[in-house]
């Protein structure tokens, strides 16, 4: 549903050497045109407006100077700069384009009618006077030459296989009369045939036809040669075939044209001959010829040169030329554009030529020496309004038809439409109204003139000049509205019609307000363009005109205008510079961004668009190569079409993905797109079908319409579009319209509470008023779910700074329970199903409640009911599992209610009939038992068969079954039998679990005193146990002996403290007290017990031997401590400067230095590949148990030289050695004092010393080990700067992603020193060094 769209055109005349052009050829390279005159080769160079080359053939006597001897053909050679010609007297030529000199390479003697080159240029084919065809390399070296005419088919004739003759076999609708038909013969060529030998290579150079007339029969038939000049196929008959031949560049087709009696047809055929296909021209059976048809480089676009037929017995008939480029897609052609030219001898047609690089470029050369180059692209021409009564209208020109399509209303696939405009002449340009009027069209005809149509909502309206196609119209009831024709009016300047010098003199019609239309020209030097403001002015009493009324002059050449909504007017020159276009004063002011900056497309763009970026106006543009732009940055690098939608700008890609972009961004933070940037939850971007474009976004609405690249269309609604579009209906709280479209188009319903949770339930009575439907309010509720969608699945579609102010846990009971008030409130007999659904819905489901309501239903007496009991259960067991809904009714005691579930389910009445009738015998308290355990409900078993006196035993079995023994104890009063027998068994269970000292507790609450002593005993509670020993009445000596054996047990626990006081009390033996206090290092505890009791004795015997061996031990320990700290920290600094040189990629290939370096230690068993292997293998650890976890986690930080985590090891034991020197400073503080206290003066200045070295040694490393550089260790730099190379980079880049990791809580820990306590008050100032 694309048209062509002129962009520029360039008009060069003046230069009288290009008079009487014969053919012309393009270099591909330049841009040059070369041209064969009857005199000479010249050579224009469009850009430069200058001729590059002129060559007189004349005075070389290659031609003669009255025109019978003519060149034949024309071909630009890039490999050879220079140009190739072929005149009719069999010389070939060779012209230098830089030195201008002429060669004669060849010459036939019998001459020739034709020359063409192979798509390749390594060979030409000529054919001679004489109906032979010579083929030559490009070096002119004779391969073959072979007969035109032959009555051989070819090589690939077809073979009859024999299946009958033609008067038996099936003729369908023509019936057997055609069996009888003659063949029929094809008439001779016509007059006005030129009888030039005609030929084309297909597009690969692998064959090429030759469209000749037939010497005996005197009609034309094609022959198609391969490469090695072999005729491969002949043309069947074909009546009325014409002069035109062109191989279409892809190679399917053929094109020509045919003359039938009733009218004139373009023809395909393929290349066995066979016809296939054809279109018919727009004019009468004998008022045109056709000259040439020429395919464009990529085959989408056919040219047909035509000129008029002069009239029977009228001389001196001057007949005007055509230009018609036509177009196909989905088996239909259009015709896209129509050049006339005037029936004057100088603006007749001699030489037209698609342009080999720029596809849709054209070269024309005039009788008179005009030269015209065009150039187009595709276009999609829709209406620009961006409100609700825009009806999308796209206008498809066909020739003298414009096809519309309002795509609000309705979809329909090309080549159909809703209605078409029957116009007086070919259409060339489509232009829509602007504002309120954007449904208005405006239609340049082929002469020049403007047919305006206005859009009308009056069904009476009758315009005879519309045809209703497919929307309505054959009977039918019309179902759109349609245009009305207003007026054709031609352009007037100054009260006369303005002068258009050549066809396409207008172009880039954009209207900008209800009565302007701007136009551009170009200007006579071709270099700048004019821009036309025309004014459509209302006469009195007569009809309106198109005036210009004001000209502004473009430096440049002008390449595209586009007008937005907001009459902001864009002017976009051929070098991409934008302009702006003052609709009030008519002038032009470079485009500038808000800080001033004037913008510039890289590139033209084919496309331009205006829209707002957050609060900066910018101009979007897509260029031919599929490169989008907003303002002068590049977006997308493969766009392959877009459209500006109310919130997005919506893009095709050519990986088959449609993408939104937000407008309500910044346009600094859209980043630059590519598709693998997207999230699985990005709703922004869809998959589409291959080669979809754009046809249009319809304005307040979800539809994007999208064209296959085979012509049919397809309707999508982008998600983000959808999720617009219900936020929008939330915020107006149009709650139905958005639960629709949700619903349509599967969104989470979730979002109906989620995007305004506060606002949903303030106004939950008009979500349910506005529904007023069951089932729309239950599925609403069926999909709730704790989870806040606009943070998870829609997190795209809103703010990122957004704060959820939902209560997950909470959410799903709190939606519930408001919907169901506003139920129960509107009609609760109506919604019962709902109110049934609030229930089942709420995260612990209340099933209870909702079968209750049921059985309230069945037993109302109301007639009136909506919903009877039996469809609520049918309707509530399909949400809930049958069986589980069958527990909670049986949970309930009421078998009514178990009966009517049962019934309503596939239960199998022999299963639960015979238990409920044994139920049904059983004593109320035992018949809620047996069901509570039926249901494994075994708290509520135990509350009900505790009221069972009959059943003490199972009640006793329950509660050790199931462990029940709190829940027991609260039943039963304290005191009483059966709480004396639950406590005993608890106490077991507990003595079992080696809860001793529980244990020992719920003995002593069941007067079981000498088992509670026993557990304290055992568990060391000394002070309970000596309760309970007073309490039994013990005498001294059984309390002695029980103290000696909690006092044994506290000291092989280091309670050397605990042990004491029994010793010193309860046993009375204080020297045994005594030492053991010394055992326990508690110097100053053990002096004051000796001196407390006057044993001064075993200061000699016990405490000064003791203090001189504990400082012994402790000078050992710190010497040995030492050591081993400066060792660990060398091999950390060693580990470190190993795994940074790995990451900077100066190890060898197995990611590990040699085994002679420092990572190493000489007596190291761990090789080349032990790095590798303990990856491997520590990888495939399972962590099967916690037991196994644990062990795994020991084993992981090993300080085995070369292991993956020896560094965070070495930071492990470091601390180790750190925390373990901060803890002796209290008890060596504690030494040092008692061995001054008795004269050991120069140990405790010695242990002084060494602990004070060690401290200060350690506190100095603490900056060396724990680097601040540490926490961003992780996250690993690519090395960038100047001196960097892309391989330097790279390769940083994997050594980064290979060694970045996720730091665990624990190694975040170790990454951290240890606090060490600062207080020194352990020191005794006397035994410092002064």
């Amino acid at each position: 549903m694309r048209n062509l769209e002129l962009r520029h055109s360039d008009c060069i005349s003046g230069f009288s050497e290009l008079h009487n052009v014969q053919c012309m050829t393009i270099d591909c390279d330049t841009g040059q045109v070369y041209a064969a005159t009857c005199k000479a080769i010249v050579g224009l160079d469009p850009s430069l407006q200058q001729l590059t080359l002129q060559v007189s053939l004349v005075e070389e006597g290659y031609v003669s100077e009255d025109g019978t001897n003519h060149v034949v053909g024309i071909q630009h050679l890039p490999d050879q700069l220079s140009v190739c010609v072929a005149t009719q007297n069999g010389d070939v030529l060779l012209c230098d384009c830089n030195t201008q000199q002429l060669e004669c390479v060849g010459s036939v003697e019998s001459g020739l009618t034709s020359m063409t080159w192979s798509p390749d240029q390594e060979l030409v084919v000529l054919t001679t006077s004489r109906d032979t065809v010579i083929m030559m390399t490009k070096d002119f070296d004779p391969i073959i030459e072979v007969d035109m005419h032959t009555e051989d088919w070819g090589e690939q004739k077809p073979v009859t296989v024999g299946w009958g003759r033609k008067e038996t076999q099936f003729h369908g609708s023509i019936g057997k009369a055609a069996a009888r038909q003659k063949e029929e013969t094809a008439d001779l060529a016509k007059d006005w045939d030129d009888r030039n030998v005609r030929a084309s290579w297909r597009g690969d150079g692998q064959f090429f036809a030759i469209s000749t007339i037939h010497p005996q029969h005197g009609y034309r038939t094609i022959r198609v040669w391969n490469r090695e000049c072999v005729l491969q196929y002949s043309s069947e008959i074909i009546n009325g075939l014409e002069q035109a031949l062109a191989w279409k560049p892809s190679g399917s087709l053929i094109a020509s044209s045919q003359r039938l009696q009733h009218r004139h047809d373009i023809v395909f055929m393929e290349k066995n001959g066979l016809k296939h296909g054809e279109f018919t021209l727009p004019f009468e059976k004998m008022q045109v010829k056709v000259l040439e048809v020429l395919w464009n480089s990529d085959s989408s676009v056919l040219a047909v040169w035509l000129e008029d037929l002069p009239p029977d017995n009228l001389s001196n008939f001057k007949p005007m030329s055509y230009l018609q480029l036509w177009t196909v897609n989905n088996y239909h052609w259009y015709l896209k554009q129509t050049l006339e030219f005037s029936a004057t001898e100088e603006e007749r047609l001699v030489a037209v030529q698609w342009d080999p690089e720029h596809v849709y470029r054209i070269h024309i050369i005039c009788y008179g020496g005009n030269y015209y180059q065009h150039t187009w692209s595709w276009a999609t021409h829709h209406s620009n309004g961006m409100w609700a009564g825009d009806n999308a209208y796209v206008a498809v020109i066909d020739g003298a038809r414009v096809l519309l399509s309002p795509f609000r209303s309705v979809i329909i696939p090309p080549p159909m439409c809703a209605y078409y405009l029957q116009l007086p002449q070919p259409a060339n340009q489509v232009f829509f109204g602007h504002g309120q009027h954007c449904n208005d069209i405006g239609i340049v005809l082929s002469d020049s003139t403007v047919m305006f149509y206005h859009f009308t909502t009056d069904a009476k309206a009758n315009d005879c000049s519309v045809h209703v196609q497919a929307a309505g119209g054959n009977g039918f009831n019309r179902t759109v509205s349609t245009h009305q024709l207003i007026s054709r009016q031609r352009i007037m300047n100054g009260g006369q019609p303005l002068q258009l010098n050549h066809p396409l003199t207008l172009s880039h019609f954009t209207w900008i307000k209800d009565d302007t239309i701007l136009a551009v020209a170009m200007d006579a030097n071709c270099a700048d363009s004019r821009l036309y403001e025309l004014q459509l002015l209302q006469q009195d009493g007569s009809e309106s005109q198109l005036v210009v009324s004001s000209t502004t002059a473009i430096d440049g050449r002008v390449y595209g205008i586009h007008c937005n909504v907001n009459d902001s007017v864009v002017v976009q020159l051929i070098d991409g510079t934008l302009l702006r276009y003052n609709t009030t004063t008519s002038t032009l002011t470079p485009w500038t961004t808000n800080n001033g900056l004037q913008v510039r497309f890289p590139q033209p763009c084919v496309k331009m668009n205006i829209c707002q970026f957050a609060d900066e106006e910018v101009v979007l543009g897509l260029t031919e190569r599929y490169r989008f732009y907003v303002n002068d940055r590049e977006i997308v690098s493969n766009c392959t079409s877009f459209a500006v939608h109310d919130e997005y700008v919506i893009l095709t890609t050519h990986t088959h993905t449609c993408r939104c972009i937000n407008l309500n961004n910044n346009i600094s933070s859209v980043p630059k797109l590519s598709d693998g940037d997207t999230s699985t939850l990005d709703e922004s971007v869809r998959r589409v079908e291959r080669g979809s474009r754009i046809v249009v976004a319809v304005p307040n609405d979800t539809k994007v319409i999208l064209q296959m690249p085979r012509g049919n269309l397809e309707t999508i609604h982008p998600r983000a579009l959808m999720l617009s579009a219900v936020r929008k209906y939330l915020d107006a709280l149009q709650y139905k319209d958005a639960l629709i479209a949700m619903r349509k188009h599967r969104i989470d319903m979730n979002l109906i509470y989620d995007h305004d949770p506060k606002g949903f339930l303030e106004n939950v009575d008009k979500f349910v008023s506005q529904l007023d439907d069951t089932n729309h309010i239950n599925l609403f509720l069926a999909d709730l779910k704790a989870e806040d969608m606009t943070c998870t699945l829609y997190k795209d579609a809103y703010p990122k700074t957004r704060q959820s102010s939902i209560k997950l846990n909470e959410k799903v009971d709190t939606v519930c329970d408001g919907v169901r008030q506003a139920l129960l409130e509107i009609n609760p007999s109506k919604y019962f199903q709902s109110i049934i659904t609030t229930h089942i819905k709420k995260t612990k489901p209340e099933l209870e409640i909702a079968l209750n309501k049921i059985k309230s239903l069945r037993d109302d007496v109301n007639t009136n009911r909506v919903v009877t009991a039996d469809e609520a259960l049918k309707y509530i067991i399909c949400m809930v599992d049958v069986n589980e809904l069958y527990n909670v009714a049986l949970g309930t005691y009421d078998f009514d209610l178990v009966l009517m579930v049962a019934e309503k389910s596939q239960m199998d009445p022999k299963e639960y009939l015979p238990f409920l009738n044994k139920l049904r015998k059983l004593e109320s308290s035992y018949q809620k038992y047996t069901i509570d355990k039926h249901l494994k409900r075994y708290s509520k078993a135990l509350v009900h068969i505790s009221q069972c006196t009959d059943h003490w035993q199972e009640c006793l079995e329950l509660i050790e079954a199931h462990q029940l023994y709190v829940q027991a104890l609260k039943l039963f009063k304290i005191g009483t039998l059966q709480y004396q027998r639950v406590g005993l068994m608890y106490a077991e269970h507990l003595l079992g679990l080696h809860r001793l000292e529980e244990a020992g507790l719920m003995y002593m609450k069941c007067n079981q005193d000498e088992k509670a002593l026993e557990m304290y005993k055992k568990c060391g509670n000394w002070r309970q146990a000596m309760c309970l020993a007073i309490k039994m009445n013990y005498n001294e000596e059984q309390i002695s002996q029980m103290a000696s054996q909690l006092a044994s047990f506290l000291h092989s626990h280091r309670q050397f403290t605990e042990a004491a006081y029994l010793l010193e009390y309860y046993v009375h033996d204080v020297e045994e007290a005594a030492v053991t206090l010394i055992e326990g290092c508690l110097w100053e505890e053990a002096l004051f017990l000796m001196y407390r009791h006057n044993r001064l004795d075993l200061v000699e015997t016990n405490l000064k031997p003791a203090i001189l061996q504990g400082y012994n031990t402790y000078t050992s320990q710190l010497e040995s401590l030492t050591p081993q700290f400066e060792r660990y920290k060398h091999r950390l600094s060693v580990v470190r400067e190993t795994k940074e040189k790995r990451r900077q990629g100066l190890f060898d290939e197995d990611g590990v230095a040699d085994k002679d370096g420092d990572l190493f230690s000489d007596t190291s068993s761990i090789g080349r590949s032990s790095y590798s292997q303990y990856t491997a293998s520590n990888s495939r650890i399972s962590g099967r148990s916690s037991k196994n976890r644990r062990k795994t986690e020991r084993k992981k930080y090993s300080l085995k030289e070369g292991s993956e985590f020896e560094d965070l090891a070495l930071l492990e034991a470091i601390s180790g050695l750190m925390t373990k020197v901060d803890q002796l400073k209290g008890d060596m503080g504690t030494l040092i004092r008692v061995l001054v206290q008795y004269n050991y003066d120069t140990e405790a200045h010695e242990l002084q010393m060494i602990l004070e070295k060690t401290i200060q040694m350690m506190e100095k490393s603490v900056t060396e080990i724990w680097k601040p550089e540490m926490d961003v260790e992780s996250s690993v730099t690519p090395i960038l700067g100047p001196k960097s190379t892309a391989n330097s980079i790279a390769q940083s880049m994997m050594q980064s992603h290979r060694f970045t990791k996720t730091l665990t809580t624990e190694e975040m820990a170790l990454r951290i020193p240890p606090k060490i306590n600062k207080d020194s008050k352990w020191k005794l100032h006397q035994l410092q060094d002064s």
